[in-house]
Order: C-alpha cells, then sequence, then structure tokens
C-alpha cells in the first residue's frame, strides 16, 4: 500500500470521527434542554368531545280559575266637623262641643263609639285676603276642624247618621262601602283555584296514562278591582230598588283569580 492510500485512509476515517462527535454533542445539548424544563414527563392533553344529552323529565302546566261575587256588608260615612273663631281656643272648645253633640247623637241610633274613627284633628289660621283676594299676613280667624268615620253594617241608618251629622254642625260628608270580610274571601278564592288546576292536572294525567312529578312553578293573575282596594268602585254604590224598599251599597263586584301550576312528569323506571 502507497503512502497517498493510508493518508486517503486517514482522512475518511478522521471525517467519520468528525460526524459521530457533532451528533453526540447535539444529543448532549437536547437532552440538557429537556431536563432544564422539568423531570416531569409530557402530558397528553385530549380535547373533550361533545357533551352528551342529559335526559331531562317532560313538564305539564294546567292553569285553574275561581270567582266570587262579592257585595258589601258595612258602610264608612266620614263626617266633617268645622268651626271658625276670632281665638284659637274658643274655636277649639267649640269644635269639642260639636263633637260630643255628634257622638251623644250616634250612639241614640245605635252607632256605639266603637264604630268611631276620629281621623283628623287640625287647627290653622286663616288669613285676611286683600282687596285683590290674596292672602295677607294678618290672621282673619282660627279654624278647627277634625274628621270622624262613623261605620255602620245597618245600610238603613246611612240617612239617620246624615241627619245627626248636620244636627251637629257637619260641613261636609261622605260615604264608601266595603267588605269586611275581603282577606278572607281572597284566601277562599285562591283555595278555589289551586283545588280547580289540581283537580284538572290530576285528571288529565289519568286521561293520558302519565305520572306527575314535583310542582315546579307557581303563578297567579288576579283579576278585578277589589283585589287592590278597600272599597268598591263609587260607581257601584248606586241606590237599588226593590219592591219599595232602598238597599243601599251597589252592585256585586268580582274577584276572580287565575293559578298555573307547572308539574314535572314522572320518569318511568
Amino acid at each position: 500500500m502507497c503512502k497517498r492510500d493510508t493518508l486517503e485512509a486517514y482522512r475518511a476515517r478522521l471525517a467519520s470521527l468528525m460526524i459521530m462527535f457533532k451528533q453526540t454533542l447535539a444529543a448532549l445539548v437536547l437532552t440538557s434542554s429537556l431536563a432544564a424544563c422539568g423531570d416531569r414527563a409530557p402530558q397528553l392533553i385530549t380535547m373533550p368531545g361533545p357533551i352528551a344529552d342529559v335526559a331531562r323529565p317532560g313538564q305539564m302546566t294546567v292553569n285553574g280559575q275561581a270567582t266570587l261575587e262579592v257585595s258589601p256588608d258595612c258602610a264608612d260615612l266620614t263626617i266633617t266637623l268645622s268651626v271658625d273663631q276670632l281665638r284659637p281656643g274658643v274655636a277649639a272648645k267649640q269644635l269639642d262641643a260639636m263633637k260630643q253633640a255628634l257622638v251623644a247623637g250616634l250612639a241614640k241610633i245605635g252607632v256605639g263609639s266603637s264604630d268611631l274613627k276620629l281621623s283628623n284633628l287640625d287647627l290653622s289660621p286663616i288669613y285676611e285676603p286683600n282687596p285683590q283676594g290674596w292672602a295677607t299676613l294678618k290672621v282673619a280667624t282660627y279654624r278647627a276642624q277634625l274628621t270622624v268615620t262613623a261605620t255602620t253594617r245597618d245600610f238603613g241608618k246611612i240617612a239617620d247618621i246624615m241627619d245627626v251629622a248636620v244636627s251637629a254642625g257637619a260641613s261636609s260628608m261622605s260615604s264608601q262601602f266595603r267588605r269586611s270580610d275581603l282577606p278572607a274571601l281572597k284566601k277562599q278564592v285562591r283555595d278555589l283555584a289551586l283545588a280547580a288546576a289540581k283537580d284538572k292536572a290530576k285528571q288529565t294525567a289519568t286521561a293520558l296514562g302519565i305520572r306527575l312529578g314535583r310542582i315546579v312553578s307557581v303563578a297567579e293573575n288576579q283579576g278585578g278591582s277589589m283585589w287592590n282596594q278597600t272599597y268598591f268602585p263609587q260607581t257601584a254604590n248606586m241606590v237599588v230598588t226593590r219592591e219599595a224598599a232602598t238597599v243601599l251599597g251597589g252592585s256585586l263586584q268580582p274577584l276572580t283569580l287565575d293559578v298555573t301550576i307547572g308539574y314535572e312528569l314522572a320518569v318511568e323506571a
């Protein structure tokens, strides 16, 4: 073998060693980088698939309605007594005398103290007007005024009460009619409406061959003006004549309630 061949073989061997060295160095650098990121093994992250539909029970909604025709059973008469005097003390004393006369007169016709309520008591100056009609700072008189509410369940006494009030010096009067047990009637209507809705739900479930589950919703819709008022509408306070007998109190007013109940249907096992 010549010297030239020996040199070429040496160069080839050296080139092979350099390639192996570079590969080893690259592997060492990669290993160091992975170690710097931590000792934990890489985790596999997977994206969740579509959520499976959850079986939900069906629902059924039913409604029930109840109505009561309500008539007034008592009347409230508002009576105002008023007196003007030059001195406030004199006005107050005269007003008290008028009140005592009113109470005594009402007692004679069967309206006792338990049926009377003092609504307002006021004592205020009345200023003297100028020629143009505007009030000045000069006090002309003092006005003492009180308001009494007389309640009666006997509508036939209304005219007598007004007559007594006029005799006592009343300056104004007004009457309003109401139902004394209205809160109890509202509860009765609600019970009737709920019972109607429950009965309808039971009947429907039996006819369809399904079973009712728990109640999931309840709603109500109130009807009639008496749900939000204490007194009957003034248009209802008319005079009705039956067989020559005059009856005060007005026409009947509806007290209506609609109830809606939502049921969850029972899931078959």
